[in-house]
């Protein structure tokens, strides 16, 4: 998902400024690009105090979805999570909206900014092995993530939460969330007709799985190492624009997928599982739900990849996630393993 400048004309600029005094920020406050993916980030500073102004992208959330997130994230920080806290509006709601030159109605949130924060780890370097994330980094995750399963599980689904749904049909049903893998135009047909005979076989095993206040909730559905962070000496999660309901073990499928690929594979997901297992325990179920899980999760990126052909992720991800992915879902609609790296319980 590359990153791409913002220009000096950039109207996502101004739909930014224009929101600042709903959030109580002096609107003259420095505005400075930050970062486009999906969204359009900024940061803004005033006196002392910074903030992450996101410019939505349109059509992606409704308002509900948007308060949904924030209150999840609101959730988890007094959960312990270290998260980038959402900033409310003067009548307490999370999400401004601005028009534009064209008449179109855009969504802006705040957040928190979090302070000198870098990702722990690429997940295209890790997966190619030219570089890991540490060990102590992975443990501190495996922490985190369990502290927020920890948070969903107690408390629940925040009131009115409405987020999308990680489940059998999310991920790999006719309609799902991020289409199908088999969907991918770049596919030969013996590819074509792999992937689609896993992810059938797939959504009839994800349908089966339980979905019990212990196992099954909100998740964050997004933990790439891009959107682990370390800032102030504390591992920090971002993103949240994917959250939805889930099982608790596809958080875990999510952060280990790209470790994967790593000569190292087994210490790196040894090291996150470790971390996860000093809050929350890891059961007989759960190691029989990995290897689908883990699939399922290599499928989305393909999927993610067919409607967007000219992305430098979606290079990548033909490049080296498709041979591998391929020969993943053979082995599993053959004997149930990919290959990749099982969930040792321990």
């Amino acid at each position: 998902m590359r990153a791409e400048p913002a220009t000096a004309t950039d109207p996502a600029e101004e739909l930014a400024r224009r929101a600042l005094g709903d959030f109580g920020i002096d609107p003259e406050a420095a505005l400075g690009f930050a970062n486009r993916r999906e969204n359009v980030v900024f940061r803004v500073t005033s006196g002392s105090a910074e903030w992450a102004l996101k410019v939505h992208r349109p059509g992606y959330r409704t308002d509900r979805e948007i308060e949904s997130e924030s209150a999840f994230l609101e959730s988890a920080a007094r959960a312990g999570v270290n998260v980038a806290r959402p900033l409310r509006r003067r009548d307490g709601s999370h999400v401004a909206h601005v028009t534009d030159a064209q008449g179109a109605v855009a969504q802006v949130t705040a957040q928190e900014w979090l302070p000198a924060a870098t990702p722990i780890g690429s997940s295209p370097d890790t997966f190619t092995g030219r570089s890991r994330p540490a060990a102590a980094h992975l443990r501190e995750l495996g922490r985190t993530i369990a502290a927020l399963h920890d948070c969903a599980e107690r408390s629940g689904a925040p009131e009115g939460y409405d987020r999308p749904a990680w489940d059998a049909a999310g991920l790999c049903g006719p309609a799902a969330l991020w289409g199908r893998a088999s969907g991918l135009p770049a596919l030969t047909p013996g590819q074509r007709a792999t992937l689609a005979q896993a992810e059938d076989a797939l959504a009839t095993e994800l349908a089966a799985l339980g979905r019990s206040a212990a196992t099954y909730g909100p998740i964050h559905a997004d933990l790439t190492l891009e959107n682990v962070l370390l800032s102030a000496g504390r591992i920090a999660v971002i993103d949240f624009d994917d959250c939805g309901e889930g099982w608790y073990l596809f958080d875990l499928a999510t952060s280990a997928f790209f470790l994967t690929g790593h000569p190292e594979a087994d210490a790196l997901l040894a090291a996150l599982l470790d971390g996860y297992r000093e809050r929350r325990t890891l059961t007989a179920a759960d190691a029989a739900a990995w290897q689908p899980l883990l699939l399922a999760r290599a499928l989305s990126y393909l999927a993610w990849s067919a409607e967007r052909p000219d992305e430098e992720a979606t290079r990548f991800h033909l490049e080296h996630l498709l041979p591998r992915i391929v020969r993943a879902s053979s082995l599993y609609l053959a004997t149930g393993r990919t290959g990749w790296p099982e969930l040792v319980l321990g």
